[in-house]
């Protein structure tokens, strides 16, 4: 369990160097255009289309998802993370806790906004928005990062994360649209 949150940590650390208001939630994640739906793990999320899922199942029942693109030539680049924690909910506000702090201190974010909201089928939701200012990587960039941390009636827990580089031309990515996209399911 903590490997996943650690991973998610330190991805978004490394996006850093090579990396307010709860949204709409109204609407699905195929109904956007440009985009993919990913399903599993009791979640549906929208994701660019054509970029690369890879996921990994552990040992405890949860499992980690990295989606990314194609081509990684330039870093930082985009990425998606989701992680699925079972039986988290004693652990929740300390993981919350402690990926705020790692992410200030590792990439020197900045929290822009960091609230509780209301995600139907979750009984509790945060919603972080973060800028990593340019560090390392190919070409070094501000990235900017939103995230929700969920935890389910059942007492698992759900961290999605959607970083984008503000490149130029690199527009393929929207963390926001991805965030709002994200839909519970049983």
């Amino acid at each position: 369990m903590h490997a996943r949150r650690l991973l998610l940590v330190l991805a978004l650390a490394a996006l850093a160097g090579g990396c307010g208001s709860d949204g709409d939630f109204k609407g699905s994640a195929g109904s956007l255009s440009g985009y993919s739906t990913y399903k599993r793990d009791g979640v549906s999320i929208a994701y660019p289309k054509g970029w690369k899922v890879e996921r990994r199942q552990d040992s405890d029942g949860g499992s980690s998802t990295r989606i990314t693109p194609p081509k990684q030539s330039e870093t930082p680049f985009g990425l998606i993370l989701l992680s699925a924690s079972p039986d988290a909910e004693k652990r929740f506000k300390a993981s919350m806790k402690g990926r705020r702090a790692v992410m200030k201190a590792a990439s020197d974010a900045e929290i822009d906004s960091d609230e509780k909201i209301e995600v139907p089928g979750a009984k509790e939701a945060h919603r972080l928005k973060a800028t990593v200012p340019p560090k390392a990587g190919t070409d070094p960039v501000e990235v900017k990062a939103d995230s929700l941390d969920l935890l389910r009636d059942d007492g698992d827990a759900l961290t999605v994360v959607a970083a984008a580089p503000q490149r130029d031309g690199d527009d393929e990515l929207d963390p926001a649209k991805v965030i709002e996209s994200v839909r519970l399911s049983g």
